[in-house]
């Protein structure tokens, strides 16, 4: 029997495989980068902001410098921690022993030294903070972090504080670690209530749990409130970082001052909203 070729089925085999395709690749969801940097270094900046509210919590109990008639109530820290204040030396300790929880349920251990070389409301007053088997949530604290007045504004009841971390490290309990260096200027604004606003900004870099270096800087405010932090919630309520990592730019929006664990992550190829826990 003889072949007959027919050009014009050719045609609607070709066009309706090439339509098959088209869809296909429609359908298609781009795919999601490794976002890991920003939920490692949310935990990290976690771990961090709960030691900025013990520290301020210690130093407003004692009229922000080192009286030793300071009377610190342990349910700001947890029951069971000791606060020793040795004036001569100029310095802190907080002890934890081998762990308390709080009364918002933030599980500590270890120790937090405060060196200090005088009263936080002074301008070029320093404060260095190292640790001694520190914990918080499971989560091991290292390296050293400082905090220097670099002014003060009465009108506003205001304190500008650059906030330094050197040789960060965090470490999970499966023994990974992520590490942070970090340079920000803090506007600390106190209430008469014993309250507290920070503003922050500024630069950081370093490395996730899998070892991807990062870049990271604020680009519009972050804001921490005393009363949203101490409820246990130890993200910013608002505020925007954009993240460098693997030729890419991340930034994460931790939305418009609502007292919440959430924030959206928006990538190249799209955005997600997450929970930081």
């Amino acid at each position: 029997m003889k072949n007959t070729f027919n050009p014009t089925l050719l045609f609607l085999l070709l066009g309706s495989a090439m339509a098959f395709t088209s869809c296909n690749n429609m359908n298609d969801t781009p795919p999601e980068p490794n976002l890991t940097v920003v939920t490692d270094d949310a935990e990290v900046n976690m771990a961090f902001e709960d030691l900025d509210n013990i520290s301020l919590t210690v130093l407003s109990n004692s009229g922000l410098s080192a009286r030793t008639t300071a009377s610190i109530p342990a349910g700001n820290l947890c029951e069971g921690a000791i606060v020793s204040i040795d004036e001569s030396t100029k310095k802190i300790t907080i002890n934890f022993g081998d762990g308390c929880t709080s009364t918002n349920g933030t599980i500590r251990k270890g120790i937090i030294n405060l060196a200090y070389t005088g009263n936080l409301l002074f301008p070029g007053a320093k404060i260095t903070t190292t640790f001694d088997g520190y914990e918080v949530n499971g989560l091991k604290v290292e390296g050293t972090r400082t905090m220097t007045n670099k002014g003060v504004d009465q009108e506003s009841n205001s304190i500008s504080l650059e906030v330094k971390i050197l040789n960060g490290k965090v470490t999970w309990p499966d023994a990974t670690s992520a590490t942070i260096t970090s340079d920000q200027m803090r506007n600390l604004k106190l209430s008469t209530q014993g309250g507290y606003e920070v503003s922050i900004t500024g630069t950081a870099s370093g490395t996730n749990r899998s070892g991807m270096a990062y870049t990271s800087s604020v680009t519009d405010d972050l804001i921490f409130t005393k009363s949203c932090i101490e409820s246990g919630v130890t993200i910013p309520n608002s505020g925007i970082i954009a993240f460098q990592f693997n030729d890419i730019e991340v930034t994460v929006d931790y939305g418009n001052g609502t007292c919440d664990k959430m924030a959206t992550i928006f990538y190249p190829t799209g955005s997600k909203e997450v929970t930081l826990d």
